[in-house]
């Protein structure tokens, strides 16, 4: 397991590189832990649940993995409020997760893991629950209790897709390397992010925006 979990960060460091731009280190380190979360990312360094090692969790190691992996990328070097904006760092997490399945399985693994993202969304029955929310809105006591995971990680992921498709893969993809680029050490908003979306498309996503994010 420990072996996978270095092969497939390595291919997903590849993954991102390309899609997003380099890795900004010399190291990533991968560790084990008895955390009670799958995975927990830190700058430079990745902790994993040690109960999802050595026994038959393959696809949640590797998903695992690959998400952390990418939170390097997104609240790493492209920062953001993780408390009252965690769309911003876990929706592109989850995306950027996607575009790893795709890279290495084809066809077949995107939509696999796509499947995965509409099974979370459906543990809240598909509401459209806005995904721009801070976490105590999803929290006991908040607005839609108990939908953090099923929101957040489930729909959040669709909302960067909805985005991609009004702008077109390759406005979007343009858009993607440089929100990387101008955000670096920085603190990226949902205001910074559309405003940057919208100069590369010349549109407006105003109404997307309304119905998914707000």
């Amino acid at each position: 397991s420990a072996r996978e979990v270095v092969d497939v960060a390595a291919q997903a460091l590849a993954s991102f590189a390309d899609h997003f731009g380099p890795y900004p280190y010399s190291e990533l380190d991968l560790v084990s832990t008895a955390t009670s979360a799958l995975g927990v990312e830190y700058p430079g360094i990745i902790a994993i649940t040690e109960r999802i090692y050595g026994r038959d969790f393959g696809p949640y190691l590797e998903s695992t993995t690959v998400h952390e992996v990418a939170h390097q990328w997104f609240y790493n070097v492209v920062g953001n409020d993780q408390v009252d904006e965690p769309w911003l760092d876990e929706a592109l997490t989850q995306y950027a997760t996607l575009l790893y399945f795709g890279d290495q399985y084809g066809l077949a693994g995107e939509q696999g893991f796509r499947e995965s993202l509409e099974g979370r969304w459906e543990r809240s029955d598909g509401e459209k629950i806005p995904v721009g929310l801070p976490v105590a809105a999803y929290s006991e006591g908040g607005l839609y209790p108990g939908t953090y995971g099923s929101i957040v990680y489930g729909r959040g992921p669709r909302v960067v897709a909805a985005v991609r498709d009004e702008m077109g893969q390759a406005s979007f993809d343009a858009f993607l390397r440089d929100y990387y680029q101008s955000h670096r050490w920085e603190i990226a908003t949902t205001e910074s992010l559309r405003a940057l979306a919208e100069q590369h498309c010349d549109c407006d996503l105003e109404t997307l925006f309304e119905e998914w994010v707000y």
